[in-house]
């Protein structure tokens, strides 16, 4: 089961197709979830759907209730958010005159794009295309604005497993700017030939991880 499509399509037009939590605009980056989930009584009725991005979305459901920090959200301040927003959106519709109309991507997704991206990379472990360096600006983002906290001991472990190994690895590419040939290149070579493949698999599992937060998000085939 799932909400009526025609009260679904006059919500997300009611908000404006933005987040009822954070407020960006989302394009088709959406998702409609329970404010009340099916688990515990919630229905698909329209009263108990709140437009959300990917990022609030993952937030709402991946809480870490073993942490000691942080506030999880409730159904009551779900539903607090959502009649705050729709109002806004139907007293003041101005405050959309010349906003941008393109959707910012949030620091979860960044970060699975990142590892899509380094999933790549670990494939040229061969002569000819081995140089190209892992990405870590996205993970050093997640960790700066704190959302790296909110993450779950194994989703935590899996990335920093992952980003360890890709930064060996990237220090091993870059040494073989300074020798280039002879043996000692050759060796550098070798060893970052091992933390490229190795990085593959951690990589793999990270991204996997990371998937699960964000509902109904296809996965990419690396």
């Amino acid at each position: 089961m799932s909400f009526e499509r025609e009260e679904v399509s006059k919500l997300l037009a009611n908000c404006h197709r933005r987040c009822c939590i954070c407020h960006r605009f989302c394009g088709f980056k959406m998702e409609t979830d329970h404010i009340i989930p099916i688990a515990k009584g919630g229905k698909d009725e329209i009263d108990n759907a709140i437009p959300v991005c990917f990022e609030c979305h993952a937030e709402i459901h991946s809480y870490n209730n073993e942490h000691p920090r942080g506030r999880k959200f409730t159904s009551e301040e779900l539903r607090f958010h959502r009649e705050q927003w729709l109002d806004i959106c139907d007293k003041h519709p101005e405050i959309f005159v010349g906003k941008m109309t393109s959707s910012e991507m949030g620091p979860l997704q960044a970060l699975v794009s990142e590892l899509e991206f380094n999933a790549e990379v670990a494939k040229r472990i061969n002569s000819n295309e081995l140089g190209a360096l892992f990405m870590t600006d996205q993970f050093q983002r997640s960790i700066e604005i704190g959302i790296f906290w909110l993450f779950n001991d194994d989703t935590k472990k899996s990335l920093n497993d992952a980003y360890v190994t890709m930064n060996s690895a990237n220090n091993k590419l870059q040494g073989l700017s300074f020798a280039q040939t002879g043996r000692t290149a050759s060796m550098i070579k070798n060893e970052a030939q091992k933390f490229v493949n190795k990085a593959g698999s951690l990589i793999e599992m990270s991204s996997r991880l990371l998937k699960e937060m964000l509902p109904d998000v296809p996965a990419t085939t690396s």
